[in-house]
């Protein structure tokens, strides 16, 4: 496994502030401050076929269920910095490959390579742009305007307890998302959240579109035109 991991937290591009949830000044994959901590144990997960990887030792308040174990195999993309797809330095590079676990403990993993032409997308349940997001995803899953061979996967992410529409999981189960969810994890070292860091996210929501090789084909910060995801999804390769 060739992990790498960047050493700071993810910072806002201002150019996104008014598309996605964040402001330029804050970083949207940080771990929110808390003095309190559960001394929740580390736990080792040995199924071979669950994420090789661990929950934190010391969660903060509020974070107990909500939170991975979260693999990441391959080298995180770079931050996001540009709207421009191809532009985008992370265009037509690995995407890593995220292995996590569901709100359920089943195990979701992200590897295009295996599954497919995938689109992940990043959600925090506090973003009202991701709330103006999932009914507009919702409705291209109903109008049958995602291609069969594409797959959907939301990282659940950059959870703060106390904001609104807290715990996730509920909110996703009150939004209607039917699409398989990766419960994100945080280091608490870096104070970041894995998964978003991994993928270079700057706002939310957060699109990563994955072709069938596992590259990087577009990423977005904030909110898109449902012609033009769909236009975007058709245009993958390997998409009929």
């Amino acid at each position: 496994m060739n992990l790498i991991r960047r050493t700071a937290a993810i910072v806002l591009v201002g150019a996104f502030a008014l598309s996605a949830c964040g402001g330029s000044d804050d970083p949207v994959v940080a771990i929110p401050e808390t003095d309190d901590s559960t001394g929740t144990s580390s736990s080792t997960v040995l199924d071979p076929n669950r994420p090789d990887a661990t929950v934190a030792s010391e969660l903060p308040d509020g974070f107990e269920g909500l939170i991975g174990p979260l693999e990441v195999i391959g080298e995180v993309l770079p931050p996001l910095d540009t709207d421009d797809f191809t532009a985008d330095a992370a265009a037509g590079t690995a995407a890593p490959v995220l292995v996590g676990l569901n709100y359920d403990g089943e195990t979701v993993r992200i590897d295009a390579t295996v599954s497919g032409p995938t689109m992940v997308v990043f959600l925090a349940h506090w973003c009202p742009h991701c709330n103006a997001e999932i009914p507009v995803l919702n409705q291209l899953r109903d109008d049958n305007r995602i291609p069969d061979e594409v797959n959907v996967v939301a990282v659940s992410t950059a959870i703060r307890p106390g904001q609104p529409n807290f715990p996730p999981d509920e909110w996703l189960d009150d939004t209607n998302w039917t699409f398989p969810v990766i419960a994100d994890g945080v280091d608490m070292e870096l104070q970041t959240f894995i998964g978003a860091d991994a993928f270079g996210v700057t706002g939310f929501p957060f699109t990563t579109l994955i072709d069938a090789d596992g590259n990087v084909a577009a990423r977005w910060s904030g909110g898109r035109n449902p012609n033009e995801i769909a236009s975007l999804l058709a245009s993958l390769p390997n998409v009929a």
